[in-house]
């Protein structure tokens, strides 16, 4: 096992999964960093980046496979389209600066429009996300990402809460105390025995 590369309570490398002879990947949700700048001139805000087992995974679905996925908290079906769009977080989240981002009790979320593969049309794409401190670093835990197809901002339903910018959240948050975030942050793998 290797050392953790940020000083993080989450899993930071997911294991690759198997099934039906093709192994499926899962290092695009290893932890990392993203750099925001709000303009030319001024330094970016550094945020370190975790995923949570919803970005994967979602139960009762006709996109299920017949196999479950455990973070040590949970275990659920992976969801074959959650995966294959899961890929492409690391590129949504580099477009924070300019997203207008919306905050529910204990949770932030933006979306953004983007291709679908399996159906070949462009969707509401929903990425939800904690955002807080830790051991004074700024973190984005991804508790979840899905094509939005009910409720707000799925098609033909307007957002009704206030948007910020990501700029404005991570000064708000520099200022609460550490430790102020949801349990699924706190996502491991069960230890070995």
């Amino acid at each position: 096992m290797s050392l953790a590369k940020f000083h993080v309570d989450a899993i930071q490398r997911w294991e690759s999964f198997e099934h039906a002879g093709t192994s499926y990947d899962l290092n695009h949700l290893d932890c990392h960093e993203v750099f925001l700048q709000k303009q030319d001139g001024k330094d970016p805000i550094r945020f370190v980046v975790t995923y949570g087992l919803h970005c994967f995974t979602k139960d009762d679905t006709e996109r299920n496979i017949p196999l479950k996925y455990a973070d040590g908290r949970e275990s659920r079906f992976i969801c074959i389209e959650r995966y294959e769009t899961s890929k492409c977080l690391r590129g949504m989240l580099e477009k924070l600066a300019s997203a207008t981002v919306f905050l529910t009790q204990g949770e932030s979320f933006f979306t953004i429009d983007v291709m679908n593969n399996a159906s070949g049309e462009v969707e509401p794409f929903k990425i939800c996300m904690a955002i807080f401190r830790e051991n004074r670093v700024l973190r984005i835990h991804v508790t979840s990402a899905y094509f939005a197809r009910l409720g707000e901002g799925s098609p033909g339903i307007p957002i009704r809460k206030k948007g910020f910018s990501i700029f404005k959240i991570a000064v708000d948050t520099l200022k609460k105390p550490n430790g102020q975030f949801p349990k699924e942050v706190r996502n491991r793998y069960p230890r070995k025995k």
